[in-house]
This record gives structure tokens, sequence and C-alpha cells, in this order.
């Protein structure tokens, strides 16, 4: 996940804005994902 971020900031260096937005965007949703499993893992657990 930190790789997607680091590649959209070396994306808006390259002022590749369009990349820069659709790695922010995955980055951010697979951000959502995890939190999402971890809460329905940790739901199972109890």
């Amino acid at each position: 996940m930190t790789d997607l971020y680091s590649e959209a900031d070396n994306a808006v260096e390259q002022e590749n804005y369009n990349d820069a937005s659709l790695l922010q965007s995955q980055a951010d949703l697979l951000y959502e994902v995890v939190e999402n499993l971890e809460t329905i893992l940790s739901e199972q657990e109890d």
C-alpha cells in the first residue's frame, strides 16, 4: 500500500497528475478494504 502512495508521489513530481490521482485513489481504496477486513476478522474472533 505504501508503494502506491510512493508511486503517486513520484507521479506528482513528474507532473503526471492523472496517474497520481489514480494511484492515490487505489491506495485509499485498498486502505479501506484492509480496515474492513480487520474489522471482520476481529468480529470473527469474538
